[in-house]
C-alpha cells in the first residue's frame, strides 16, 4: 500500500523528479505510476523516470533527470557537479553525467555521458542526488571550464591540495588527466619556479627591455624585476593556498616593497598560460607609468 505522506515527502525532497524505484520504496507500483501519468499528475520523462506535472522544469530538475536517465550508478560530474556543490554560480548549458564503465544505455537528451567506474571515495550524494566528490569534481571541472575553478576551490577551502592530488592518483587514466596533472604541478611547491620560467620565456619573446632575474631589493631577492623602473613581477603558483605562513610572508614583502617605491605586479599561473598578451600589456603599462612619473 502506498504511503502517501512518504511519497509526497520523497518527491518534494527530490525537486519533483524521481525514479520508479524511489516511488516503489514508498509503497508505490508501476500500475500506480501509470495511473498518475494518465491522470496528468505525473509526467513520464524516460523509462522509469518521472516528474510532477505541476512544476515548471528547472535546472535542478534537469540535472536529476539526466542522472536518473543514465541508469543505476550514474552521478553528476565535472562542471554540473561543481554547480551542484555550489563551487560555481551557474549551471552548465550541457549537463555532464558519469556512469560505470561498460554500462551502455540510450542517449540522454541535453547531457553528455562519460563512462568510467569510480572509486567509492570519489562519490557522494547531495540532496539525494549522486555526484562526484569535491576533489574529483574540481579536477574534472578545471579541465572543462578552466583552472580558476581549482584556484577558487582552494582559496575558499572547499578542498585541499593534498585531496586533489589523491583524487588525481585514483583517477590517473581518466579523460583530461594530463591537463589536471599539469595544473596540480603548477600548484605544488615548485609552482613558482615553473611559472617564472614561463614568464622569462614570455619576456624574452617581447619588446620589453631592462628586466633581470634575482635582483636584490629591500632585503629580498626579486625573482623578476625591472630595476630602472622599480617594477617587481611576482608569479603566484598557488602554493600559498596550502601554506599560510608563505602567504603572510609574501604580503609583508609586497607591502615593504611598495613602501619603498616599488610597483608590484602579481600574476597567476592562469594569467601566464592563458592570457600572456594581457600580462605583457600590464607590464608595458607599468613601465610607461614609471617613465612618465
Amino acid at each position: 500500500m502506498t504511503d502517501l505522506a512518504a511519497l509526497r515527502r520523497m518527491i518534494a525532497d527530490h525537486d519533483g523528479v524521481f525514479s520508479l524505484t524511489q516511488a516503489t520504496a514508498c509503497g508505490g507500483s508501476a500500475d500506480g505510476a501509470r495511473r498518475r501519468v494518465a491522470s496528468g499528475e505525473w509526467i513520464r520523462v524516460t523509462r522509469s523516470v518521472y516528474r510532477v506535472a505541476d512544476r515548471l522544469l528547472d535546472d535542478r530538475m534537469r540535472a536529476r533527470i539526466a542522472v536518473l536517465s543514465a541508469g543505476p550508478g550514474a552521478a553528476l560530474c565535472s562542471g554540473s557537479a561543481a554547480w551542484w556543490h555550489g563551487l560555481i554560480p551557474h549551471p552548465r548549458s550541457t549537463i555532464t553525467v558519469i556512469t560505470p564503465h561498460g554500462r551502455r544505455g540510450r542517449p540522454v537528451p541535453g547531457a553528455r555521458v562519460w563512462h568510467r567506474t569510480l572509486h567509492a571515495a570519489d562519490l557522494t550524494a547531495i540532496d539525494g542526488l549522486p555526484v562526484t566528490q569535491v576533489p574529483l569534481t574540481v579536477l574534472d571541472a578545471a579541465v572543462d571550464i578552466g583552472v580558476r575553478v581549482m584556484d577558487n576551490a582552494l582559496l575558499n577551502q572547499h578542498t585541499t591540495l593534498s585531496a586533489l592530488i589523491e583524487a588525481q592518483k585514483r583517477n590517473a587514466g581518466r579523460r583530461g588527466s594530463p591537463r589536471s596533472r599539469a595544473m596540480l604541478a603548477a600548484m605544488s611547491s615548485g609552482a613558482r619556479s615553473e611559472g617564472e620560467r614561463k614568464t622569462v620565456a614570455l619576456l624574452e619573446s617581447s619588446d620589453i627591455v631592462g628586466w633581470t632575474q634575482n635582483h636584490p631589493a629591500c632585503g629580498y631577492v626579486l625573482d623578476i624585476a625591472i630595476p630602472d623602473h622599480k617594477i617587481d613581477i611576482e608569479i603566484d603558483g598557488f602554493a600559498f593556498h596550502s601554506d599560510a605562513d608563505a602567504f603572510q610572508h609574501d604580503r609583508e614583502r609586497q607591502n615593504n616593497l611598495i613602501a619603498n617605491g616599488w610597483t608590484v605586479l602579481r600574476f597567476t599561473w592562469h594569467d601566464i598560460t592563458t592570457r600572456p598578451l594581457w600580462v605583457l600589456a600590464q607590464i608595458r603599462a607599468a613601465v610607461k607609468q614609471a617613465t612618465a612619473a
